[in-house]
């Protein structure tokens, strides 16, 4: 089993030197508001690729109160029983702050890649309450947490389509610009875009196929199926397959809009995902603030046992304040959700009697007396 079995942070966040020891099972969180549980969980987070769960900038993490500048993270983590010492840090330059990673004190490639590979980090925000109510970005960047966490080189695919995107409205401020240019980096957009659409219908394909067999997602009434919406494509692998050539003529028919309005106006960083009963084709956002959460949580033992079944990958699950205004169903999924997957969770909460409901094996962390 994979965990972390320590966590020691210095000039992080709220901490000046703080240590913590967890379970390879459920570790819950107790503390007051602003007594650094998030912070905690977010430390962990960091230890994945990028900023962490905040998408914070990586200089922010150092305490404020602290005349440093500088910040650690140190853990241990196990590996089948293998033990791995870890060590994160901030390094400052002449542009920022950027992040550094040691693996049993290497900084190398192979190391980093080999780490990464070990675990993947699945976690319940208290702003996921409103996915399915706020903006497309969120459900977006859901879905594509979802798809990283199955496949560490999405990240890569994502960013360089970006980077494209980015020197496409570039090259169209500049009203005299070079059509072979322009037309190289279109290309490149529509082959990564078309690879972004794949991989997320892919991806919903195998969410919708895991709900169904979930034997928690047989115990309501409804019946819930996801979708990508988006003006370019339909939502099957043959439509993608086949609209380069639509891909790249909307592309040269929107140059000057784009020109004017910055960015690009259609590609899969406009995309949605929304979901629907199958039963009354009600959209999700109509559901009851319990219910949404619920589907959520589905969707989250959907992918876990994805992960566990078919990646062969632990996952790690992080929930911040999931517990708070729960009714009893959820608490129910929750508890389905930790014996049956049986994999290292953390929850943060204020108050102990909110997680009455798990096993007498919980690990109780009282940030407030550390």
């Amino acid at each position: 089993m994979n965990y972390f079995q320590t966590i020691k942070l210095e000039n992080f966040r709220n901490f000046n030197n703080f240590k913590i020891d967890f379970i390879s099972g459920c570790n819950v969180l107790i503390g007051k508001n602003g007594s650094g549980k998030t912070n905690i969980l977010e430390s962990i987070s960091l230890f994945e690729k990028g900023r962490g769960f905040r998408r914070e900038n990586i200089k922010n993490f150092a305490n404020t109160n602290s005349a440093k500048q500088n910040f650690k993270i140190s853990s241990v983590f196990f590996n089948k029983g293998s033990k791995i010492n870890l060590s994160l840090y901030n390094k400052n330059n002449k542009t920022g702050s950027v992040k550094t990673l040691l693996i049993n004190d290497s900084s190398s490639n192979d190391s980093i890649k080999y780490f990464e590979n070990l675990f993947s980090l699945i976690y319940f925000l208290p702003s996921m309450d409103r996915l399915f109510i706020d903006a497309p970005s969120l459900r977006r960047n859901f879905l594509d947490r979802l798809i990283f966490s199955a496949d560490k080189s999405y990240n890569k695919l994502v960013i360089n389509y970006k980077k494209n995107i980015s020197e496409r409205y570039k090259v169209l401020k500049n009203y005299r610009y070079d059509n072979f240019w322009l037309k190289n980096i279109e290309e490149k957009i529509a082959e990564l875009g078309i690879k972004i659409y794949k991989k997320r219908t892919e991806h919903i394909s195998v969410i919708n196929s895991n709900l169904k067999d979930l034997d928690s997602y047989k115990k309501y009434s409804y019946r819930v199926l996801l979708l990508i919406k988006d003006d370019l494509i339909k939502n099957d692998n043959k439509d993608i397959n086949n609209i380069y050539d639509t891909y790249l003529a909307k592309l040269q028919s929107i140059r000057d809009f784009d020109s004017f309005t910055g960015g690009c106006k259609i590609g899969p960083h406009k995309s949605d995902v929304i979901g629907y009963n199958i039963e009354n084709r009600f959209n999700i956002n109509q559901f009851s603030t319990g219910q949404q959460k619920t589907v959520i949580l589905l969707i989250i033992l959907a992918q876990c046992k994805f992960l566990i079944n078919e990646v062969k990958v632990k996952p790690i699950i992080l929930f911040d304040e999931v517990c708070s205004q729960l009714d009893i169903e959820n608490r129910e999924l929750l508890l389905d959700l930790v014996e049956l997957l049986k994999v290292q969770t953390f929850f943060t909460g204020t108050e102990k009697n909110f997680f009455s409901f798990l096993s007498t094996k919980t690990n109780y962390c009282n940030i407030n007396e550390k």
